[in-house]
């Protein structure tokens, strides 16, 4: 791409900042495109260097870094490590401000891992490191992106969903997120880069982060593109626009923010100091938002967003699809490849592509393949990796780990020139076993998404945990769903999500139809369940632009968290665990409905007295639909289900017959004479009179007659 011809000096400073990323990244590419036709010899070289450069180094001295010459030497004399093989090491770094134990290089950065399994991690940060950032996230990136549809993008703006929140260390080093550490060192300037205020980019705990970010980008129609850690946080605004439309249109028309969003009075008072009504504005969106969400609404909210670039593989692929049905067809992705705080191991071939080649210059790989059970004499380096087989992966980085266990999970899916092609799973330490079986996050996202793809509702997360105090034990999924079908009931979900998760694995069905293990258990959580959980994360320490979806849940807070925020009424209304009977609609199968439920209420210890009023309500209902429904005759199907606190049974009677409502129909007025009375609604009475709550609804061409009646 020539950019000769560009007077750099006549540019504002974010203009000029994606130029110069956008002309290090022809070299970076081609640098790339060499390095990955032989990436054995530069992967093997980058090991030699590191070993060279940290040869004197507390860590390197330990374990004769001066005297390995080949990777089987190196193989021979370094352990594999966790990060418990390190704690020691950095606790002197962060504490006491020592240098070279780890490595000679510099690190002034400690990288804040996103805590999937407890508190936070330190991840050394060295400035070689952060420069690899640079390099592939964004000269490399925007490259490829000014390739595809021109430079107009970098004039404008773009939406920052990342946080950028740096704390110092006793030794006086910062400690946060790595993008953070990058876009912090633009200073002030970055206000010039992104529409989201400092409020949203360094917020206080407690804030609402989605207003600020949805508030601030709906006033600017010119955003060019979206940053942000994971793409499921970009779905997250996207909902809370479509969610909550009318506040936001309502406060940019009037300058003001609405006293129901979450905030202190300090920020608040910074925020209205920002801003400024915009009728017209406000005006244009609403027209927008009017006309409904069935369509893509970004292209009409920021006509000139073409991208959005975050971590999108594995567990969050997704939310891909979700994200497209706000965006449409031409918009572009850039899904980063496995990246984590030890350092960038996988980038993109192109935009829109889930292809990810190991970077060849970022680290030095090893490989254990899964089915080794563990053995270490079975690793493996990348030129031996095999395709369709699945790796631990074990780096040494530029930060000072070496053969370091990261217990993420890759399937090798291919090559590019001559190096593989990797796609991220899950991570081994987000696994369950009840009775042998090993059940990993992909077998869970799998069940889940088939589920939710199945039946067409919209699953905005879930979590899974197993629960051994059954008899017999049973693995129990917690679904929060938006657009839940009128016509589905939880049992039938719950039964095709028992099926689904069956299929992931042979062993786990084998096991479930056994009765070895139960059957999978479904609960329906609140909404905003996912929202809150991050809000609680917030509160203890974690960044909100690293709070993930947590689908394995073991940490007894977590749980009781979850459980606690079960949607009852929506678990009960949707039907757990219903009876089910299905009659043609004739007066003469009255007797043998009356029977099945007053042998079914008897085993469960219901009084006599209250059956008798039961069955009286029942008669009328049943009746009723026989002798009106059909000119001729049909099915009645009538659904039942006995709950606990308080003890009652929920009762539905559906049919196919014409629409009507009786509850529609007037009360008589009983203190008349029978004579002066409209004929009708008095068996109505007799029926509210015997029940506790009683609903209507016509439903999918079925009228749903529900009573409650508590005992």
């Amino acid at each position: 791409m020539d950019l000769s011809n560009i007077d750099i000096s006549k540019l504002s400073f974010p203009e000029q900042f994606y130029l110069k990323c956008i002309s290090n990244g022809n070299k970076v590419r081609e640098s790339l495109d060499v390095m990955t036709q032989d990436p054995m010899k530069y992967n093997t070289d980058l090991l030699m260097k590191i070993l060279e450069d940290n040869k004197e180094t507390e860590y390197g001295q330990k374990f004769d870094f001066a005297n390995i010459k080949s990777v089987e030497e190196y193989q021979n004399k370094v352990p594999i490590t966790d990060y418990d093989s390190y704690a020691d090491y950095i606790y002197r770094m962060t504490e006491n401000g020592e240098k070279n134990l780890l490595t000679s290089y510099e690190v002034n950065h400690y990288a804040k891992s996103s805590g999937t399994m407890g508190n936070p991690k330190r991840i050394p940060t060295s400035s070689l490191n952060q420069e690899l950032n640079m390099k592939y996230n964004y000269a490399y990136l925007f490259n490829l992106f000014a390739e595809k549809v021109g430079l107009d993008w970098i004039k404008y703006p773009f939406l920052n969903l990342t946080e950028l929140s740096i704390s110092t260390l006793p030794s006086g080093d910062t400690y946060g997120s790595i993008s953070g550490k990058i876009m912090s060192g633009f200073g002030d300037k970055i206000s010039e880069f992104t529409t989201s205020p400092i409020e949203a980019l360094i917020p206080q705990v407690g804030t609402d982060i989605r207003y600020i970010n949805a508030r601030f980008a709906l006033i600017n129609p010119d955003i060019s593109f979206t940053i942000t850690s994971f793409v499921s946080l970009f779905l997250e605004v996207l909902r809370y626009i479509k969610g909550n439309w009318e506040l936001l249109v309502r406060d940019i028309e009037n300058g003001t923010v609405d006293d129901s969003v979450k905030m202190s009075e300090e920020v608040r008072k910074s925020l209205l100091g920002k801003i400024e009504p915009m009728p017209e504005r406000a005006e244009e969106l609403r027209k927008i938002f009017k006309e409904g969400f069935d369509e893509p609404i970004v292209p009409k909210i920021w006509p000139r967003m073409l991208l959005l670039i975050g971590c999108g593989s594995g567990g969050f692929a997704n939310y891909l699809e979700k994200i497209k049905d706000f965006t449409g067809p031409d918009f572009n992705f850039a899904i980063i490849g496995l990246t984590a705080s030890e350092g960038i191991f996988s980038l993109f071939t192109e935009l829109n592509s889930r292809d990810a080649i190991l970077i060849p210059d970022s680290m030095f790989y090893e490989f254990l393949p899964l089915d080794a059970d563990g053995d270490y004499s079975k690793i493996v380096t990348l030129d031996k990796l095999e395709e369709g087989k699945e790796y631990e992966v074990i780096t040494t980085n530029l930060s000072g780990f070496y053969r370091y266990r990261m217990k993420d999970v890759v399937r090798c899916t291919g090559r590019y020139n001559d190096t593989p092609k990797i796609e991220f799973l899950y991570r081994l330490d987000q696994c369950l076993s009840l009775a042998g079986e090993k059940v990993n996050e992909e077998n869970l996202r799998a069940a889940a998404y088939k589920t939710e793809k199945d039946f067409g509702f919209d699953l905005v997360d879930f979590s899974v945990y197993a629960d051994c105090g059954s008899s017999p034990m049973k693995y129990v999924y917690l679904m929060e769903v938006e657009d839940f079908p009128e016509d589905l009931t939880k049992e039938i979900l719950q039964e095709r999500l028992n099926e689904n998760f069956c299929a992931t694995d042979p062993v786990l069905c084998n096991k479930i139809e056994k009765t070895l293990l139960g059957k999978t258990e479904l609960h329906l959580l609140q909404p905003e369940t996912y929202i809150l959980y991050k809000e609680l994360k917030v509160a203890r320490g974690t960044s909100p632009a690293q709070v993930k979806p947590p689908r394995i849940l073991r940490d007894e807070q977590d749980l009781n968290f979850f459980n606690i925020l079960i949607d009852e009424e929506l678990d009960r209304a949707r039907g757990l665990n219903m009876e089910e009977i299905v009659l043609e609609s004739k007066v003469d199968n009255l007797d043998s409905l009356l029977l099945r439920i007053e042998e079914f209420l008897e085993y469960k210890g219901i009084p006599m007295k209250s059956i008798l009023q039961l069955e009286l309500v029942i008669e009328e209902l049943f009746i009723n639909i026989c002798n009106y429904a059909y000119e001729k005759e049909g099915e009645i199907k009538i659904k039942y289900a006995l709950l606990e606190s308080p003890l009652k049974i929920i009762m539905s009677f559906i049919d196919e017959g014409m629409e009507f409502n009786p509850l529609n129909k007037e009360t008589p007025d009983l203190t008349l004479d029978a004579d002066q009375r409209e004929i009708g609604g008095l068996g109505l009475t007799i029926v509210r009179k015997n029940v506790d709550k009683i609903d209507y609804n016509y439903e999918n061409n079925h009228n749903v007659l529900t009573i409650e009646k508590i005992f």
